[in-house]
């Protein structure tokens, strides 16, 4: 079991690595920027990772972000410090065998068994270690480019002495062989905890400016869920507005690679007014995003249900595109691209999944004895839709597309009360939980805590700004 114990001492670290990495990041805060995250990072992090001796490592780098802003880092949760463990007995560091690491990636239509020979692994050892590690790891799932760390004896034999798979961001399977064979098990991956604060200015669609400004995809999209139970995106969303989102990542050193967690505030500063939502867990772990005043922002339906800006044909009375003439027109027309997701504008049973005259592909999910929605001119249905599945709000249900009576790919919205159908836009609908007492005091507590956060990230971006123009200006200078 040596090489289970070294490889997990090797790669996973010890109590001083986690108590330098804790002293560290007291001391600094963590940058994406070139001048803050590359440098303080490189020599911090990287220092650290060096000092436990991971071979394939060069230090710590992250792919600089255009327009990114300053991070606050903390260590992942730890349980706690572990008393010193007793030192390597002498008939340990005798079983200890130089290795080889490597670095190999699935090919198109590949094998496990197929990568170990490749990488020249003895076919006996290569089908051990497989059936080893199918115990922990679905092997079916691999995927093309899916990464296999491998450590080899240097010797003339080349044997396989551990293997290292990482099949999700939270956790690795590891490989090490042991006397008869091989033996494997999952363990986490150790990862930083960072907060990410990106802000920018409306320059023509929320996505593309929010892109533009740094905010990675998969935060915008949470971002437009959040702000669509309460943003009328047709006409309040304008050139000139500002937007800033404070959102959690974290960060794998030994990996080098980033996960987006959730949002942890979003401001939006319109013409009009200001919109502020703030993530909250209560004493009870229950989960929810607040206004300042603790007004849960959540409605019982999302006013844009896909991700776009532009309402190409607002509620009422228009000249049919197809037919010709005025008629009424029973909702909000999307201009989408085929196959843009197409969100549930709230929790329900799905009533209705198929083609349905003029409309195409349509969907009716009923949401409860008062309101329904309705869902046109798909190009296709969501996974396991159909009528009588229960589906989420925020689940994606079906893709935009021009089926039925249309000129062009968009999203046809319907919200019906009562049966009769109603304009998205202006319906005002009922608002979720509304935080009070001692529960009301914790969520001030917190926002105060989140702005002073935000306004401290503020500052060093400041600053980092001012030394960056000082710095050109003296270079020109000279």
């Amino acid at each position: 079991m040596f090489w289970l114990k070294e490889i997990r001492d090797r790669f996973l670290g010890d109590d001083t690595l986690k108590r330098l990495k804790l002293k560290l990041l007291s001391l600094m805060k963590v940058s994406e920027s070139p001048a803050g995250f590359g440098i303080m990072a490189a020599i911090g992090l990287g220092a650290i990772l060096l000092f436990h001796a991971i071979p394939s490592s060069s230090g710590l780098t992250v792919p600089p972000q255009k327009h990114s802003i300053i991070e606050q880092a903390d260590i992942a949760a730890d349980s706690g410090m572990e008393e010193a463990q007793p030192a390597e007995t002498e008939s340990d560091l005798a079983d200890l065998t130089p290795t080889i690491d490597e670095t190999y990636s699935l090919r198109r239509n590949e094998t496990l068994i197929g990568l170990l020979k490749r990488a020249n692994i003895p076919t006996a050892e290569a089908h051990e270690a497989v059936n080893a590690l199918g115990k922990v790891v679905n092997l079916r799932r691999l995927q093309r480019g899916q990464e296999i760390r491998l450590s080899r004896s240097a010797g003339n034999g080349r044997h396989l002495e551990a293997l290292r798979l990482r099949d999700s961001f939270d956790e690795e399977a590891l490989l090490a062989a042991d006397e008869g064979g091989f033996v494997a098990t999952r363990v986490p991956v150790p990862t930083l905890s960072l907060s990410h604060l990106v802000e920018g200015q409306i320059t023509d669609s929320l996505y593309l400016s929010a892109q533009r400004a740094g905010l990675p995809t998969a935060v915008i999209v949470d971002l437009i869920r959040l702000m669509s139970f309460d943003v009328d995106f047709e006409r309040e969303i304008r050139v000139g507005d500002r937007f800033q989102v404070y959102f959690e990542r974290r960060y794998a050193p030994d990996f080098h690679d980033l996960e987006e967690g959730r949002i942890l505030h979003v401001k939006l500063e319109l013409q009009k007014r200001t919109l502020e939502a703030s993530y909250y867990e209560d004493e009870h772990g229950q989960q929810d995003y607040f206004d300042p005043d603790g007004n849960s922002t959540r409605r019982t339906l999302m006013k844009t249900p896909l991700d776009v800006t532009v309402v190409t044909s607002s509620y009422g009375r228009r000249k049919h595109p197809v037919l010709g003439y005025t008629r009424q027109h029973t909702g909000v027309d999307f201009r989408a691209r085929t196959g843009t997701p197409i969100m549930a504008a709230g929790d329900g049973v799905v009533e209705r999944a198929s083609r349905y005259g003029g409309y195409g592909n349509y969907i009716r999910i009923r949401h409860n004895s008062t309101y329904k929605t309705a869902y046109a001119h798909l190009s296709k249905y969501g996974k396991g839709i159909k009528a009588g599945a229960r589906v989420k709000q925020g689940q994606i249900i079906g893709y935009a597309g021009a089926t039925g009576r249309v000129t062009a790919a968009h999203l046809h919205y319907e919200v019906l009360v009562n049966g009769k159908q109603a304009n998205p836009m202006t319906l005002k609908l009922p608002t979720g939980r509304t935080l009070k007492g001692e529960t009301l005091v914790a969520f001030k507590s917190r926002q105060r805590n989140l702005t002073a956060d935000i306004a401290q990230i503020q500052m060093q971006q400041q600053y980092l700004q001012s030394a960056g123009m000082n710095a050109a200006h003296s270079s020109q200078s000279r």
